[in-house]
């Protein structure tokens, strides 16, 4: 049994250039629009691609996706900086879960060469007590948690789970090895998996 847990991540690109589903210009905050995402199922806008590029005074937007190779990832680099996932990794997801995550998911719209894609973000109705308290860094002035330690017994109860200090939309999503190896065997694209401290 894998008893090892990961933070979900998006991949950076390996290539300077990458397509980003950008909100429109006057959308307010990610955090702040969480509240309104309360009782509904989709964002009200619309995302639209654009390429990213790397120059020497900082990040460049442009409308011209056809150097790009791939445009359309599973994990979905956007604006936000929340979970983006396509139909098929979220599938992977729900195929895995153990029923006591309290998921639901909220679709994105996102327009790009010509066509439109749904994806999908994963929303908590809860935080989840998942912390080995003890064994946890934190600020020594706020005394938030800077580096969580997971409780092995907590965990085992999710395939997906939360910070208790998150709630709702997060970008930080933990996994289980079983589930990571699921989005492996899938060959989902646009993810990493970063090792996450468990005790």
């Amino acid at each position: 049994m894998n008893n090892n847990y990961y933070l979900l991540c998006g991949k950076e690109s390996k290539k300077k250039d990458l397509a980003s589903a950008f909100a429109p210009k006057e959308t307010k905050l990610a955090h702040q629009l969480i509240p309104e995402l309360e009782n509904v199922c989709e964002i009200s806008f619309e995302f639209e691609l654009v390429k990213l590029s790397i120059g020497r005074n900082g990040l460049i937007k442009s409308n011209d996706l056809s150097s790009l190779e791939e445009i359309w990832l599973d994990y979905q680099p956007n604006s936000f900086a929340w979970p983006f996932f396509s139909e098929k990794l979220k599938s992977v997801i729900e195929e895995n879960l153990t029923g006591n995550e309290g998921i639901d998911w909220i679709t994105a719209k996102i327009n790009g060469n010509g066509e439109q894609r749904i994806y999908y973000i994963p929303r908590f109705e809860k935080g989840l007590d998942v912390f080995d308290l003890e064994k946890c860094v934190y600020n020594k002035v706020t005394y938030s948690v800077i580096i969580p330690c997971f409780s092995s017994e907590k965990v085992k109860l999710y395939s997906v789970f939360i910070r208790p200090d998150d709630y709702k939309i997060t970008g930080a999503l933990y996994i289980s090895g079983a589930l990571k190896k699921a989005i492996q065997k899938a060959k989902c694209t646009g993810v990493s998996f970063e090792k996450t401290r468990v005790s």
